[in-house]
């Protein structure tokens, strides 16, 4: 029994070693890490597969597409499942088309969807961890991964994402993200199929 016991004990430290916070000099690593790799992209693709949790809604809805990236700030987010529909931000503008119908927000003069732009984007090409001034940021380990938790400190911004986690691949690339709104409801952003600096077509970022 005794035995039994301390194994029990010594699996429950290791579990604990797998899913604690980063030590210091841990996080200096990783962050540097994530920072030199993200100065390297130039361009970024993947499909995602978004996953919306709802406390009071039977039934996780779930959206499919691509997003993709291009150095410094151009980004677009192409939903093709179940509906299709577009956010693109480029040239301090966001561009949305919805059922064929095209909206466009000027970035630089509303703060909120500047400071959305900066998350959203910073989240795909990890430079939102250089992002001290705007986010309060923390590392942990998540088994062989590390996942960092990013609290806005806009109080505007943090009434529509209280918290969001981002779970970096053994390579250091995003792979997923997780958006928790106040209530506690949350958005699961899930990638794959990664091209780190493959060409895309110009015509990808054609509003």
């Amino acid at each position: 029994m005794r035995i039994i016991k301390l194994f029990i004990f010594l699996f429950s430290l290791n579990l604990l070693a797998q899913n604690g916070a980063l030590s210091n000099s841990e996080k200096q690593a990783f962050k540097a890490s994530v920072i030199e790799r993200s100065n390297d992209i130039k361009s970024f693709s993947a499909e995602f597969s978004q996953v919306k949790h709802m406390e009071m809604m039977d039934g996780n809805p779930e959206s499919q597409g691509k997003v993709y990236y291009k150095s410094p700030n151009t980004l677009k987010w192409e939903y093709t499942r179940p509906y299709d529909y577009q956010l693109l931000f480029k040239d301090s503008k966001l561009y949305i088309v919805e059922e064929g119908h095209l909206s466009e927000v000027d970035l630089s003069s509303n703060k909120l969807f500047d400071k959305m732009g900066e998350l959203v984007a910073g989240s795909v090409n990890g430079k939102i961890l250089m992002a001290d001034k705007d986010f309060d940021i923390s590392y942990h380990h998540a088994g062989p991964h590390v996942k960092a938790l990013i609290i806005p400190k806009d109080q505007n911004l943090r009434g529509m994402f209280k918290e969001i986690w981002i779970n970096f691949n053994t390579e250091h690339l995003i792979r997923s993200v997780r958006l928790i709104d106040p209530s506690g409801d949350y958005t699961e952003i899930s990638m794959k199929n990664i091209k780190i600096n493959q060409p895309i077509p110009p015509s990808v970022f054609q509003n």
